[in-house]
């Protein structure tokens, strides 16, 4: 009798485990579905609801972390690549979690991130202007008059964020081997970049320099997942 107990019990455990990874799937997919319609995309962007079991999560209707990783998108004519978004104490009913009915579900914390390629930062340049990555370093070459005299020069700046923006700032500058005065191209130099698309509410709280890209990230508290792809 002990002896059917115990294979009663593992065949329990295990029907719980099959029902927790069938749930969870359904949950990722319906999710993955609503969230390709908001952003308007091409494809499903791949959910992951962490921690074991779902089944727990799902019935208190707080999940610890959702992660969702959006891929490739463009909002206002700006290409984010590799967009990632974790959204921390997720709440949402039982039943919105199964159809993937994001309307109701808050986030105590949101973090987006994406890269902001080099062409679409070049668009909020100077004129003339060419951005580029330096190692981890940030370049700027471009024309600047001093004295009436013309010339080509290379700015290495720092970038910073700037609520929802990125401000960009020279630090360096150097014409063919001389060092320049900063403040003969600061004006010139010099650019505020906004980052169109980001979840409603968000400020940047960090910008890497990348080689293909800026790497910029967000954060915000008390997110709502149908605004995440509010402008």
């Amino acid at each position: 009798m002990r002896k059917g107990l115990v294979i009663s019990l593992i065949v329990l455990i295990g029907l719980f485990i099959a029902a927790d990874r069938v749930g969870l799937m359904v949950a990722q997919d319906e999710i993955a579905k609503d969230v390709a319609s908001q952003y308007q995309l091409d494809h499903k962007p791949k959910v992951t609801i962490k921690n074991f079991p779902f089944l727990t999560q799902a019935i208190n209707g707080t999940y610890d972390e959702i992660d969702v990783n959006v891929g490739d998108l463009t909002q206002r004519g700006v290409k984010l690549t590799n967009t990632t978004v974790t959204l921390k104490g997720v709440k949402a009913p039982l039943s919105d979690a199964v159809k993937g009915d994001s309307s109701n579900m808050i986030a105590d914390s949101a973090v987006a991130t994406a890269t902001v390629g080099y062409s679409d930062v070049d668009k909020e340049a100077p004129t003339g202007t060419k951005v580029s990555a330096k190692g981890s370093a940030l370049q700027i070459r471009g024309p600047v008059t001093v004295l009436g005299v013309s010339r080509t020069v290379t700015a290495t700046v720092t970038v910073q964020p700037a609520g929802r923006k990125v401000r960009v700032l020279p630090q360096t500058v150097n014409a063919g081997g001389t060092t320049l005065p900063v403040a003969l191209v600061q004006q010139a130099f010099s650019f505020t970049m906004p980052v169109n698309g980001l979840p409603l509410g968000t400020r940047i709280s960090d910008v890497q320099v990348e080689p293909d890209g800026l790497r910029v990230s967000t954060a915000a508290e008390h997110v709502k997942l149908s605004s995440l792809n509010q402008r």
